[in-house]
Formats: C-alpha cells, sequence, structure tokens
C-alpha cells in the first residue's frame, strides 16, 4: 500500500494583500507491487480547519486533486496556491464599529492542517445527456 509521510503546512505571513501562499509539501513511496503494475491513483490536498469537540473537522479549500502514477522511487512533491485571506480566517474575527469607530477587535485563532489521501484510481463509466429537442416528426408533422 502507498504511503504519504513528511507531510509539512506553511502559511506566508504578515504583508499586505488579500491572499497568502499556502506550501505543502510530503513524500509519496509506492510499493513494488503498485510501480510494476503502473498504477495510478488520485492524489488529493486539502487545507482543513481543526475544530474542537463536538464540532467537525472543516474542509477549508481543495488546493490541488489530480492524478499519480507510481514508480520505483519515492516521489517528493510540493503544493503551493494563493489562497485567500477569508478562506484561511476559519474562526471568525469580531470586529465592533459604532458610528465608523472601532470599539471591539477580537481575534479567534485559526488552526490550519493539510491533509493530503492517495485513492486507487478505477475507471468507471460516464454517461452525459443532450437537452430535449422537441418536434413532430411522425406523419401527420412538418418537421
Amino acid at each position: 500500500m502507498a504511503t504519504i509521510s513528511n507531510v509539512v503546512l506553511n502559511v506566508q505571513k504578515g504583508g499586505e494583500g488579500s491572499r497568502r501562499l499556502v506550501t505543502v509539501t510530503y513524500r509519496l513511496c509506492f510499493t513494488s507491487c503498485e510501480a510494476l503494475a503502473g498504477s495510478t491513483f488520485i492524489e488529493n490536498v486539502q487545507l482543513r480547519g481543526s475544530d474542537d469537540w463536538p464540532n467537525p473537522d472543516d474542509n477549508l479549500i481543495t488546493l490541488s486533486r489530480r492524478c499519480v502514477k507510481a514508480t520505483d522511487k519515492c516521489q517528493d512533491r510540493k503544493v503551493a496556491v494563493n489562497v485567500s485571506r477569508s478562506t484561511l480566517d476559519e474562526d471568525g474575527d469580531t470586529i465592533i464599529v459604532i458610528f465608523g469607530q472601532v470599539i471591539l477587535r477580537i481575534a479567534d485563532r485559526d488552526e490550519l492542517y493539510a491533509r493530503v489521501t492517495l485513492t486507487p484510481f478505477a475507471p468507471s463509466a460516464a454517461t452525459a445527456d443532450s437537452g430535449i429537442v422537441t418536434g413532430q416528426w411522425g406523419a401527420a408533422g412538418n418537421n
């Protein structure tokens, strides 16, 4: 079974602007049988917000979703995405403004982590329908 190790999340701090660079690095290793078979996996990298019990952790954003093929050697991977600060603000802050004056600022601490998932790829059928076309094609029609 493939393994994922050394998952490290880094969020750029400070600076101006409404976005921050989110970087996730990790290592993928495959078994010799997976490499020999040329197995393909769906690699999913998500940024998640950690919440205290009883609240479940939140999926904040999918940073990457792609296919990866098993190889004999381990693969060091890196995903870097600019993410809005509002997405990173998983525990919203409180700002009270009265008559245009900021009276109170309460900054709730945000707890983020990255989750990397490898799912074996299994081909499946796909179906798509066109829109409906109307008309009268029988003997009494004029189409």
